[in-house]
């Protein structure tokens, strides 16, 4: 029982002390910044065939048939005799 309550005491003191480093908003201000640096040392990503999405979908819509669900009713055979 006593372990029970010192694991409990351990977890809320760690939970509380993150939230309050957490809170602070230089912590969140420097985190905003280092997310920023992040995305903007990646270089863009490429396709392999050098066509942006735009137009892929452009090219897709004009390749043939309008995407959708077609019935196609094809006759039946007569019995074997």
């Amino acid at each position: 029982m006593k372990t029970q309550i010192c694991l409990t005491l351990l977890i809320l003191g760690a939970a509380s002390s993150v939230l309050k480093a957490s809170d602070t908003d230089q912590k969140l201000k420097e985190a905003k910044q280092l997310v920023e640096r992040i995305s903007e040392a990646q270089p863009p990503r490429e396709t392999g065939s050098g066509r942006t999405p735009e137009q892929a979908i452009k090219e897709y819509k004009e390749s043939g048939k309008e995407p959708g669900i077609r019935l196609e009713i094809h006759p039946v055979p007569p019995p074997a005799l």
